[in-house]
C-alpha cells in the first residue's frame, strides 16, 4: 500500500494505525511538499522545498514530484501529503480545534511535520507561540532534544548534528509517537539554507560556515525526507556503501 494512500484512507476512516514503513519507495506515487499555511507568522519558500525535491530525484531512489502545495492545518488535502512542512518568523495564532484534531490525526497515522523556525533569533515569537501550537497538538509528549545517533542523522546521509542558514543551536527537538519521532523542530533556518531566487541563485547566505554549512542543510533535509517516507529505509546501509563507491557521497 502507498503512504499516500494510507493517509487518505486514514483521513476517510479514521484508521488508528502507524504506517511510517506503509510508503512504497520506488512505487507509482511520487512525494512532494505541503506547506502549513496559518493566518499569522508563518511563511512560504516553494523554491527551498522544490530544491529538496529535486536534490532528492538527484541523489535517491525516491520517486518525488518538485511540487509544493499550501494548505491549511485542517484542510483534508493534508493527508494527500506525507511530507509536511510550518515554517515561520513571527508569532503563530492559536489552532483552532478542528486544525489541533486534524494535525494531531495526520501525525499519528503517518504524516511528518517539519516546523522550521526562520526568525533567526535565539528568543523569538516564533519559538514561543510554536512550542505552544506543539504541546496544543501533543498535551502529554513533551518535546525532546533528539539525541545525535538518531535515525535522521543517518537515515541516508551520516551527519554529525543539525544545521541550516544559521547555527543557533546544533540539536533538533522532537516529539515521539510510538517508536519515531513524527514532528521534528529546528530552530536553525533549513528552509533558508535551502532557499532560492528565480535565477537559481541561493537567496540567503550561511553563517558562519558558508557554502559547506548549505551543503549540510541540504543533506540534513534529503535526511528528514527519508525518514519521513519510512522508518524501516534507515536499516538497508547498503545503498549508502555503493553510492560511496559511485563517489556520489561526498
Amino acid at each position: 500500500m502507498r503512504r499516500r494512500s494510507f493517509l487518505a484512507g486514514a483521513a476517510a476512516g479514521g484508521l488508528g494505525l502507524w504506517a511510517r514503513s506503509a510508503f512504497a519507495l520506488g512505487g507509482t506515487g511520487k512525494v512532494d511538499v505541503a506547506e502549513i499555511q496559518l493566518a499569522s507568522g508563518t511563511i512560504s519558500r516553494p523554491e527551498a522545498w522544490k530544491r529538496l525535491l529535486f536534490e532528492t530525484i538527484q541523489t535517491t531512489s525516491v520517486e518525488a514530484e518538485p511540487r509544493v502545495v499550501q494548505l491549511a492545518p485542517d484542510d483534508p488535502q493534508l493527508f494527500e501529503h506525507p511530507f509536511a512542512v510550518l515554517c515561520g518568523d513571527g508569532a503563530l495564532p492559536a489552532l483552532s480545534d478542528a486544525a489541533r484534531q486534524q494535525l494531531f490525526r495526520y501525525l499519528s497515522y503517518g504524516g511528518f511535520l517539519l516546523v522550521d523556525d526562520a526568525s533567526g533569533v535565539l528568543r523569538s515569537d516564533f519559538d514561543t507561540t510554536a512550542r505552544r501550537m506543539i504541546a496544543d497538538i501533543f498535551p502529554t509528549r513533551p518535546m525532546e532534544t533528539l539525541a545525535s545517533d538518531h535515525s535522521v542523522y543517518r537515515s541516508f546521509f551520516l551527519l554529525q548534528e543539525a544545521t541550516g542558514r544559521i547555527q543557533l543551536t546544533r540539536v533538533l527537538e522532537g516529539v515521539s509517537h510510538v517508536s519515531t519521532h513524527p514532528l521534528m523542530y529546528s530552530r536553525n533556518d533549513i528552509s533558508g539554507a535551502l532557499d532560492r531566487r528565480p535565477d537559481g541563485l541561493d537567496r540567503l547566505p550561511c553563517s558562519p560556515g558558508g557554502e559547506d554549512q548549505r551543503r549540510d542543510a541540504v543533506k540534513l533535509a534529503i535526511n528528514m525526507l527519508l525518514y519521513a517516507l519510512t522508518s524501516n529505509y534507515k536499516q538497508d546501509q547498503a545503498h549508502v556503501n555503493e553510492l560511496m563507491r559511485e563517489g556520489r557521497l561526498e
